[in-house]
């Protein structure tokens, strides 16, 4: 993971996020924290020249309107057409027909670098389904099953695929040029480069936006190291693991199977300071972290 960070570091990618608007606060901050740069816009009138001065654009479709999904055409084609690295969020995408028709139009005409999703919402995308449970995962299936589903999702659309979870999943087709010895040998299925991403905490799954957040770590890496973006979504996947980890730390939450412990004789740490620390984490394991090295 250290030199997807020290290439953050160099180069502090200008990151363009047409994001939730739940959690654009928290994106722009984690982004800032990683060394990445955060700007947001919204009308569909400035998105040409926004995303134009970009290195990368985060797309999140989990608060959709018609003048969003406008400002997100224009956004994705002028990335695509400046060799800008697009990251796609698939926040509720099976919730209705509404934000499934704007993705499959999306992904009918533009190139997408990284398609992030839970397991329910890349079943959503594959199948044109529908998420019964809002942006939460409810679909269930066995470590054989999301891998074929990673790598589905990753040969179909030409990107880097992520189904998130308690166990992070990512795939991508082998290039010709990729290199790999034999210590990497096991990331690789027949064509496909494959990776599984463990960590986190539970306490995680109580703060809205995690995900989103992850979406902006995603973005930064990959801006910073578009040479291998495989590398750089694992390395963003590791990164925001280990912040949970290290806020749980930080807030005195030892116990992996409870989502919040006393922090002292008086108080409970509760889903905001943990939100908080997360961001925290990131600053730690990209900034404090390297200068140790």
């Amino acid at each position: 993971m250290d030199k997807y960070i020290e290439n953050l570091k160099i180069k502090s990618p200008l990151i363009h996020n047409i994001t939730n608007m739940v959690t654009i606060n928290d994106v722009a901050n984690i982004e800032l924290a990683c060394g990445a740069r955060p700007i947001m816009a919204m009308a569909p009138q400035e998105m040409e020249e926004v995303t134009g001065i970009c290195d990368g654009l985060n797309i999140n479709i989990g608060t959709p309107t018609e003048e969003r999904f406008a400002a997100m055409r224009i956004a994705a084609r002028t990335a695509q057409k400046r060799g800008i690295p697009i990251t796609l969020d698939l926040v509720g995408v099976g919730v209705s027909r509404f934000r499934m028709n704007f993705v499959q139009e999306l992904l009918s005409e533009t190139k997408i670098d990284v398609i992030k999703g839970n397991l329910s919402e890349i079943k959503a995308i594959m199948e044109h389904g529908r998420c019964e449970g809002g942006v939460e995962a409810v679909d269930k299936a066995d470590e054989n099953e999301i891998k074929k589903l990673v790598c589905a999702v990753a040969d179909r659309y030409n990107c880097v695929a992520v189904i998130t979870g308690r166990v992070d999943y990512i795939a991508a087709v082998r290039k010709t040029t990729d290199s790999c010895n034999l210590a990497e040998e096991s990331q690789y299925l027949g064509k496909f480069r494959v990776a599984a991403v463990t960590g986190g905490h539970p306490m995680m799954k109580k703060v809205t936006g995690t995900g989103c957040q992850l979406s902006g770590l995603i973005c930064s890496f990959t801006a910073a190291n578009t040479d291998d973006k495989f590398g750089a979504v694992k390395a963003a996947l590791q990164c925001m693991k280990r912040a949970g980890e290290i806020a749980a730390e930080n807030s005195c939450i030892t116990d992996k199977d409870k989502a919040v412990q006393m922090d002292d004789g008086n108080s409970i740490i509760g889903n905001a300071t943990y939100k908080n620390r997360i961001i925290d984490a990131v600053y730690q394991n990209n900034h404090i972290r390297q200068e140790k090295i």
